[in-house]
């Protein structure tokens, strides 16, 4: 039987769509690196340039002068103006590759004047053809720098062999038409740099392809653990929803049983100990609803034409009484704002807004209900001039079960925001100028905007 041999991978060869987030994921990656390289050079390119302007100064030849500091100048240029463009707009892949094309094309200016092949920075094309594999991801483009590079070597080659350039060989090296008199070594040499920046080249990209599978499977491995763990959550959510609904029915009794008791009841002391638990009884099962609300999958909208300030006008109706019990005026400010939605699911929106911002008021405090309209969006704001959100809950304040209230279940803004969201529209909390909080719900005016359940 014949062992099959497995085709190895080709890192230049479309693969399978990557997994969401690994385009971002890998140009922050590179973006990180550019910026180091970026600075890094502007470290460096001072101190080169000002070797190249001392040796220029002592170099006997003109033209290697002129070209050493024309070669500083234009690399300290380039550097600064790269770092400058960084910061304003910064990581672009064009920027990446013109970088890497001005550095292949000043490594081999400069080691052109400072002796060709036989100049001390010819290694350097090594490194540059590593980063051109790494980061340059147009085959074209580094095919044209390979290219390049390999022309201009055999062109230093040329160059050295006819010893036409009485000064190619820099005065601190001696001197002359050329540093050694063996042409089997220049071949050689121009045969090793050859070699060299077609295997750098190769390397670079393979280790770019090696980078993309390992960052390939990490992100698979990332999206099989969310989905397991949303598997996962899916059975247990479910498993609490039918938990929590047999729970209603015995607190069901409990509630009727507590109330025929109060009314039996011996003293006032036992009525009022069972007023109590009546009242828990409520809170449990509101804990309740609001759990099962958060549990089930969304029912589907049915939109309809709707007046934000008669809607508004109601829930202001509704929690008149427990307003004035507290001390606090509710006011409705605004004009008609006609809106195509479901008034179920905004009205329950609102009442949770109403509540929270009544929670948080003092006394002799106003909660403000304002409407506000654009083009396209209406806009409704409740305001009140309590102590405004919690800075240790700022960032999560939507997250199930994040709450500052001690009896609060923490699932009444998750489940305002996911009914906002239903509707195409978007529910926001911050901090009021003077004081307090303002939550704002904005909705599209159109039925056809709404993103359906969701």
């Amino acid at each position: 039987m014949v062992a099959r041999r497995e085709r190895a991978p080709d890192f230049d060869m479309p693969t399978d769509p990557h997994p969401p987030g690994f385009e971002e994921i890998e140009s922050a990656e590179l973006a990180r690196t550019f910026g180091k390289v970026i600075g890094v050079r502007v470290l460096i390119a001072p101190v080169v340039g000002l070797l190249a302007v001392v040796w220029a100064f002592f170099e006997p030849a003109r033209w290697r002068q002129a070209v050493l500091v024309l070669a500083a100048a234009g690399l300290s240029s380039v550097s600064l103006l790269e770092v400058r463009r960084y910061r304003r707009r910064g990581f672009t892949p064009a920027a990446l590759s013109f970088n890497i094309v001005v550095g292949v094309f000043g490594q081999l200016v400069v080691s052109a004047a400072t002796g060709g092949l036989e100049s001390p920075l010819m290694p350097l094309l090594i490194s540059i053809s590593i980063l051109s594999g790494v980061f340059i991801e147009s085959l074209w483009l580094r095919a044209s720098l390979m290219g390049g590079q390999i022309l201009a070597i055999w062109s230093l080659l040329a160059v050295a062999l006819a010893g036409q350039v009485p000064s190619w060989n820099p005065g601190a090296f001696g001197g002359g038409p050329r540093a050694g008199h063996n042409d089997l070594l220049l071949v050689a040499q121009a045969c090793f740099f050859t070699l060299a920046a077609l295997l750098a080249t190769a390397v670079g990209r393979g280790m770019h392809g090696v980078f993309r599978s390992i960052l390939r499977r990490a992100f698979q491995a990332r999206e099989e653990s969310l989905k397991a763990h949303a598997d996962r959550s899916r059975e247990l959510m479910a498993l609490s929803g039918e938990i929590a609904h047999e729970l209603k029915n015995p607190l069901a009794s409990v509630k009727g049983l507590a109330a025929l008791l109060e009314k039996s009841a011996p003293d006032a002391k036992a009525a009022e100990r069972l007023g109590v638990l009546r009242r828990e009884v409520d809170r449990m099962q509101g804990i309740l609803d609001e759990f099962l609300n958060f549990s089930r999958p969304p029912v589907p909208l049915a939109p309809e034409p709707v007046d934000l300030l008669e809607l508004c006008g109601e829930v202001a109706a509704l929690h008149e009484g427990l307003a004035r019990e507290r001390g606090i005026a509710l006011l409705v400010r605004g004009e008609a704002a006609p809106v195509r939605c479901d008034p179920r699911k905004v009205k329950q929106v609102l009442i949770n807004l109403v509540q929270n911002a009544l929670d948080a008021s003092p006394a002799g405090s106003e909660v403000e209900i304002e409407l506000g309209e654009g083009a396209d969006l209406a806009r409704l704001s409740v305001l009140d001039r309590g102590a405004g959100i919690d800075p240790a809950v700022e960032s999560c304040v939507f997250e199930p079960g994040v709450t500052t209230k001690a009896r609060g279940s923490g699932l009444g803004l998750t489940i305002a925001r996911a009914l906002a969201r239903q509707h195409s529209g978007e529910l926001t909390l911050e901090d009021r100028g003077g004081g307090g909080c303002q939550a704002t719900l904005t909705l599209p005016r159109e039925a056809a905007q709404f993103g359906g359940a969701a």
